[in-house]
């Protein structure tokens, strides 16, 4: 059997993430090859640092990542002659594609100073510098991934004397979407930098030194800075929603086109995120893997949502289970709420992606979740890793009983619930046992 000739479309988190994953599933089975516009990965989520450090977002090469690469930007695709052309006007064949490409931002909130990415961090550095009285961070209505705002503002705190602090956001509390606990443990950060919180309130236009609210009302600010919303590129051959955004399935193929599958924010979903993106570049690959005639089973994409909070001082890492697909952001029935001065992940990278974090670390291990306790977190987590441990080598011996057992007692270290992949085993071995 000839190896599938795989294209990945796109230079980001879910692109090389992509390209690892086939790698490691696939090996010989597939010729994997990258059509980038640029020649690093940049990673973004660590620009919020360079307004305050100075320093520019790390950047990696893409040749390292060992695979034909061709340089451009993925334009069309023809799925019945299965061809790829780039805005150059090149045709690139392929057996399967994985389009990464991402989605563009545009300005959020009139008026106000975008923050983007490393691009734009000189303008907020600007917009901070000739502040005089107060500094709004403002998150418009269409925000998909609200928790660099919250670092702009506690790191601004740590830099800036004498200015007022207000984070301005529809959310009802602190990154409400990891959960009330994560919610209480952001708001008593924000509280003890000095960084006032406006829930409930969302942001419409800069008018002259104040921030206008929907419904009318004036928020006094001599500098807003605000968070970009998320647009489309609209490639011709892929579906589209009404949002322009693409719809995969639960192992990320294209809703409706054989052997295109799509990752990160390009795709249909209220939250973009790099982890998520990540997931979703591992389900595709999985299935990838899977029909080029590689011992893997393809596991359907479920959304672990991890941020990783710069605080100025130590981080704080937060963690819980969304529910997959719909239009609204979700967490998932009994997931719990995590937030921890300890590493809930490892590597505790930013971009949490089971390749791609262990790769930007020059590190072969592979990430796993933690489940610490704040009083005694180290012992809690490893208590919690070695009773899943434990469960799956019973079920891989066919001790379905024992299995069950061990999975029991690391869901009572956490209250009664297990992380989704734990759960997920635990109703595939309670099936096999009846």
């Amino acid at each position: 059997m000839s190896p599938l000739r795989v294209l990945v479309a796109g230079g980001g988190v879910a692109a090389v993430e992509a390209v690892l994953a086939l790698r490691a599933l696939a090996a010989e089975r597939v010729e994997v090859e990258l059509l980038a516009p640029g020649d690093d990965f940049v990673h973004r989520p660590a620009s919020v640092l360079t307004p305050f450090s100075g320093s520019a977002a790390p950047r990696l090469p893409l040749d390292r990542l060992g695979v034909t690469r061709h340089e451009g930007a993925l334009a069309a695709i023809d799925p019945e002659r299965r061809l790829a052309r780039t805005t150059g006007g090149r045709k690139l064949p392929y057996d399967r594609l994985i389009v990464a490409t991402g989605a563009r931002s545009v300005e959020g909130v009139p008026g106000a100073t975008t923050f983007r990415g490393p691009h734009s961090a000189g303008a907020v550095e600007g917009a901070l510098r000739r502040a005089r009285h107060r500094v709004l961070f403002a998150l418009p209505e269409a925000a998909t991934w609200t928790l660099p705002a919250y670092e702009l503002a506690l790191l601004a705190a740590g830099e800036l004397d004498g200015l007022e602090l207000m984070i301005v956001t529809p959310e009802r509390a602190p990154l409400e979407l990891f959960g009330p606990p994560a919610a209480d443990a952001v708001g008593r950060l924000l509280d003890r930098a000095g960084v006032d919180f406006e829930g409930g309130t969302v942001p419409a236009e800069v008018l002259d030194d104040a921030l206008l609210a929907r419904g009318g009302r004036l928020i006094a600010g001599d500098a807003v800075i605000a968070l970009p919303r998320l647009v489309s590129p609209r490639i011709e051959g892929l579906p589209a929603g009404a949002d322009g955004f693409v719809p995969i399935d639960e192992h990320a193929r294209v809703v409706g086109v054989a052997g295109v599958f799509a990752a990160g924010d390009i795709t249909a979903g209220p939250v973009k995120h790099g982890g998520l993106a990540a997931q979703q570049a591992d389900a595709a690959a999985e299935a990838i893997a899977a029909e080029a005639g590689a011992p893997v089973r393809p596991q359907p994409y479920r959304p672990v949502l991890r941020g990783l909070l710069l605080t100025g001082e130590a981080p704080l890492y937060l963690r819980t289970d969304l529910v997959a697909g719909g239009p609204q952001a979700r967490r998932l029935s009994g997931a719990p709420s995590l937030a921890s001065r300890s590493e809930l992940w490892w590597p505790p990278s930013k971009v949490a992606g089971r390749h791609l974090a262990g790769f930007l670390a020059a590190e072969a291990a592979p990430m796993t979740d933690w489940m610490p306790e704040p009083t005694a977190a180290d012992e809690r987590a490893t208590a919690y890793q070695l009773l899943t441990m434990l469960a799956e080598a019973d079920a891989d011996a066919g001790d379905y009983a024992a299995a069950l057992a061990a999975l029991d007692s690391a869901a009572a270290l956490c209250g009664g619930t297990l992380m989704a992949d734990a759960a997920r085993h635990r109703a595939e071995w309670l099936a096999a046992v009846r």
